[in-house]
């Protein structure tokens, strides 16, 4: 709740921040007085910042997230009409980057003073090193234009036709994200493997699938997880880059057109509900690493 609270604040504090007068600065020096204390009205700027809070957290319990100033629609209706693309997008990065992080991670803890440990060491060295709206541009190149794998950018409604939409932005998304959770989730594997339970499964014979997932995955998977759900916060500030790179009408587009419009009551909205989606996300993500490893709730 207290995080929640904050995220009301600071989702608060947008406008308040804006240095000057926000409406003239929305209508600009030819706007009338009249204009300019009729448009701080609607925004809710006259009064003492409390009075201002009380005003705007209202509504907000009602589910009233006020009007875009430029389009007077309802800022839920405009938010409702693009985070669903950005929820795709970030939800199959998320995928393939844990996918391919699970995938790695073992051998990487098993051979990781080998030709296969140094490698994997100089890869994930480069991946960390290169910036999305880069590997965006070479992968347009490469994928869309010189081999005519995949669409260079916009979006199809519908699965599973919006997938193949959004590989290319998920898996450039992935290029920063996967050797950070690898490295993760090899120190933990590397950790799981000197403990007395997996000795014990080993001398009774149990190898193949089953050791690695209960007595090397699962139990290392819940410092991955907890760090993946911040990862999910870092990835809406990334879709905003990826969705400008890709042409998608995700809500980091969304956000940005209301940044330069200057329609405050869209980007008040817009940072709320980003808020509130990971909050949402670390509590799951807190709940499973209780669940994939008992000794993550001993310690939370």
């Amino acid at each position: 709740m207290l995080v929640a609270f904050s995220v009301m604040v600071v989702s608060f504090s947008v406008l308040r921040l804006t240095p000057g007068d926000p409406a003239l600065a929305i209508l600009g020096d030819s706007a009338t007085l009249a204009d300019i204390e009729a448009l701080r009205e609607k925004l809710g700027l006259n009064g003492s910042a409390f009075t201002q809070f009380i005003d705007y957290a209202m509504p907000l319990f009602r589910g009233d997230f006020g009007s875009s100033i430029v389009t007077d629609q309802p800022v839920l209706d405009l938010v409702g009409a693009s985070l669903p693309v950005t929820l795709q997008l970030i939800t199959l990065t998320m995928v393939m980057a844990l996918t391919i992080a699970v995938l790695l991670a073992v051998p990487a803890a098993k051979y990781r003073f080998g030709v296969f440990g140094l490698f994997f060491r100089i890869g994930t060295s480069m991946s960390l090193s290169v910036p999305v709206f880069f590997s965006g541009q070479l992968l347009i190149l490469l994928a869309a234009i010189r081999w005519d794998l995949l669409p260079a950018g916009g979006y199809q409604a519908g699965f599973p036709g919006n997938i193949q939409y959004l590989l290319l932005p998920a898996l450039t998304a992935c290029g920063p994200l996967v050797p950070i959770l690898v490295r993760v989730l090899q120190s933990s594997v590397i950790d799981t493997m000197g403990q007395a339970f997996v000795e014990t499964a080993q001398v009774r014979g149990l190898a193949g699938p089953r050791l690695v997932w209960r007595y090397l995955l699962r139990p290392s998977l819940a410092p991955t997880i907890a760090l993946s759900s911040y990862i999910v916060g870092s990835l809406f500030g990334t879709a905003v880059v990826l969705e400008l790179v890709y042409n998608l009408p995700g809500i980091g587009t969304r956000l940005l057109a209301a940044v330069f419009s200057r329609d405050y009551p869209v980007v008040q909205g817009i940072v709320l509900v980003m808020g509130i989606l990971v909050v949402l996300v670390n509590l799951v993500a807190d709940l499973l690493s209780g669940w994939l490893d008992p000794r993550a709730r001993a310690v939370s």
